[in-house]
């Protein structure tokens, strides 16, 4: 028994804290027309160019989008709406 207390105060002294490194990303805009007129309901789509992983989010009621958590890497980023020619 003594044996089996010695361990665990052993195991728990060993034990600490441990860390999580990350490397994400937040990317976010707006998105206008050409007279600088705000446009919401817009599909953003970034598309990571080594994996083909797709994020989408939709700009809100300011024209605003944001991306919260991205992974690191290079993007492609794209704007859909329909009756407006796509964005690249």
């Amino acid at each position: 028994m003594k044996r089996l207390l010695a361990a665990a105060k052993l195991l728990f002294l060993l034990s600490g804290p441990i860390f999580a490194q990350t490397s994400n990303a937040t990317v976010g805009g707006t998105v206008s027309d050409a007279t600088g007129a705000l446009i919401p309901g817009v599909t953003i789509t970034a598309t990571n160019t080594a994996t083909g992983i797709l994020s989408t989010v939709i700009s809100n009621e300011a024209g605003a989008y944001q991306f919260a958590s991205l992974q690191t890497g290079t993007y492609s980023i794209t704007a859909e709406l329909p009756g407006f020619q796509t964005q690249a």
